[in-house]
């Protein structure tokens, strides 16, 4: 017969490891559920990005935008040779 005390052990182990895996299967659970919703965010502010770029004073202000950035690039050229 086997021993019952090993019986015993062996279950109150199997026991401890079935706890932990529902507590992480939980965690992940939370893991995934906060994924998602970052990712929801993400296309949200995507979206609302991609309609401002559709308005006509986005596209008008374009050219602004552009010299700024060459400003910007040339600033800094000028400030490295210094």
């Amino acid at each position: 017969m086997p021993d019952p005390a090993t019986w015993e052990a062996r279950a109150r182990t199997a026991e401890a490891r079935v706890e932990e895996l529902a507590s992480e299967r939980a965690r992940l659970w939370e893991e995934l559920q906060t994924l998602r919703a970052e990712r929801r965010a993400v296309e949200h502010y995507q979206a609302t990005v991609g309609e401002m770029e559709q308005t006509a004073s986005w596209k008008v202000t374009r050219p602004l935008r552009d010299a700024k950035r060459l400003l910007h690039k040339l600033r800094v050229l000028i400030a490295e040779r210094r």
